[in-house]
């Protein structure tokens, strides 16, 4: 197939024939789509075919080639233009030149002088594609690294949050009526070169076909080798065929980039204020991958139906474990290990395989507000140890017992080693760290693992200690100094946003005029005018 279309218009027939022998001889790349007489037909073809090039004759009967470009560029052809002329016809050249034209070719046309001419026209359209394209990458970039930013914001603003559809429509994220969604936790296991060299493009190339039948479907890079996704889809979107398109997209990311892949998916949400917990969910499910061993795909139904098989363990119980954990108790954790087991031997229907998984769910549950960059680091809690066959020796209510007992210290040893903050001092130490990096990149889940923590119990106790979502926080600190920067400097806009920890302008300038009334260029306009 010819890389370019050619249209010629010229009043003699024998000119016409010539040209487009000439073209298909010895001019390969091009081809010649149609042909006219006069400027008033070759206005109507060149107007429904819009081809690259043009080759017109200036002088024809009825509209010359001139009125016939002038009438062309009114209606917004694009098409470059190339004008037969003789000696004589200097003065209709500088018109052309007016109107843009900037190739020409003297009567009678030589071969090589056709051809070097229409050459350099194909020159300047592939630099001018080039440029375009490249034009549109970065806009596209810059799309993307808008709509991922608006995207993250929903993930970490809480199942309360009432502004989470205007915030999808703003990043164009248009759910359709009555749609249903639901999020998915990837976790990629390649080696980190193996990773680098990669990179996550063909992965997301990969996401996006495995989930091409659903009507929306965002995803990004969450932290680390993690990419979150996000479905919408008008219809009922059902678990089991999320589980299975899950399935699906693991096995092809095995089979086509030889990546290896561990998927959470959280419970379809009726409601755009559901997102977030729904991904919440899938962070869940996906810590648990050290029970469910070898499982690929783990969704959080599935860990319901584990946790919820027995109610011998009160939630209040779990609660007090929780407590004496985070303040680091040792000897309270092990009273209430053994109350809980207690309970448990006064149920005589619990087989030791039972009892195996029961221990192992109890300890996920009583651990839910440590990260799980946490778990993987302390040794006592190496995959070997955290699996069903890691604690298969393990028959007798006693040797449970004991087994959690030894566990459980080595949390709360790893958590005294690396000076785990206590409660009282947690929020105090965030809050000077987010005041002291609000110009770099801040997810809720960055901050969670570099303090050791789920990033869910972070969000939850942040705002239950200070009022406000850790978003908020952030928000204010950087539309804090942003102020400072439009009052004390002249730095742009734009620079200003990068200054501030946004990566894109447009989500800077919304969000400044959110916090302030102002956007950045009239907060500046209204100092001067005071």
């Amino acid at each position: 197939m010819r890389e370019l279309k050619l249209i010629l218009v010229d009043d003699e027939k024998g000119i016409v024939e010539g040209l487009k022998k000439m073209i298909d001889r010895y001019i390969p790349e091009c081809e010649v789509i149609g042909t006219a007489y006069n400027g008033h037909e070759g206005f109507e073809l060149i107007q429904k075919w819009q081809p690259d090039i043009v080759i017109t004759d200036i002088r024809m009967p009825q509209a010359g080639g001139l009125e016939m470009i002038q009438l062309l560029k009114a209606v917004d052809i694009q098409s470059k233009f190339i004008l037969l002329s003789g000696y004589a016809d200097f003065e209709y050249a500088q018109k052309g030149m007016k109107l843009g034209v900037n190739f020409y070719i003297n009567k009678p046309v030589e071969e090589q002088e056709l051809r070097d001419c229409v050459c350099q026209v194909m020159d300047t359209i592939r630099i001018e594609r080039s440029k375009v394209q490249e034009m549109d990458a970065l806009k596209l970039a810059s799309y993307q690294r808008f709509q991922e930013d608006g995207l993250r914001d929903i993930l970490d603003m809480g199942n309360d949050d009432t502004e989470i559809a205007e915030e999808l429509l703003r990043i164009g994220c248009t759910p359709e009526e009555g749609a249903q969604f639901a999020c998915m936790l990837i976790e990629i296991r390649s080696k980190a070169d193996g990773l680098r060299e990669l990179g996550f493009d063909a992965v997301f190339r990969q996401i996006d076909l495995v989930f091409s039948q659903y009507s929306g479907v965002y995803r990004f890079r969450y932290t680390g080798a993690q990419i979150a996704v996000i479905v919408m889809h008008g219809a009922a979107l059902e678990s089991r065929d999320m589980g299975n398109t899950a399935q699906r997209l693991h096995e092809v990311l095995f089979r086509q980039l030889n990546v290896s892949s561990v998927i959470g998916i959280g419970s379809v949400q009726n409601r755009p204020s559901g997102i977030s917990q729904s991904f919440e969910e899938a962070r869940n499910a996906l810590s648990y991958q050290v029970i469910k061993g070898a499982e690929p795909v783990i969704s959080f139904t599935q860990i319901m139906s584990l946790t919820g098989k027995n109610e011998l363990v009160t939630e209040e119980i779990i609660g007090d474990l929780e407590a004496a954990i985070d303040n680091m108790d040792e000897r309270e954790s092990v009273v209430i290990i053994h109350r809980i087991f207690k309970r448990i031997e006064a149920e005589p229907n619990f087989s030791p395989v039972d009892l195996q998984q029961q221990c192992l769910n109890l300890l996920l549950l009583s651990i839910r507000k440590i990260s799980f960059q946490q778990l993987q680091q302390n040794t006592l809690l190496s995959r070997q140890l955290l699996s069903l066959e890691g604690i298969s020796r393990f028959k007798t209510l006693a040797s449970l017992e004991q087994w959690m007992v030894e566990v459980i210290g080595g949390i709360i040893a790893f958590m005294l080693e690396h000076r785990a903050l206590k409660k009282k001092d947690m929020i105090s130490e965030i809050k000077k760290y987010v005041t002291d990096h609000y110009d770099e990149s801040l997810s809720l889940a960055e901050l969670a693992a570099r303090f050791y923590m789920n990033p869910y119990y972070l969000s939850q106790y942040f705002k239950q200690k200070t009022g406000e979502t850790y978003l908020n926080f952030l928000t204010h600190i950087r539309i804090s100094r942003a102020k400072e920067m439009l009052e004390q400097t002249d730095m742009k806009v734009y620079e200003i946003c990068h200054k501030v920890g946004y990566s894109d302008a447009q989500h800077f300038a919304r969000m400044f005029e959110k916090w302030t009334g102002f956007k950045p260029r009239e907060y500046r306009k209204s100092l001067a005018e005071q």
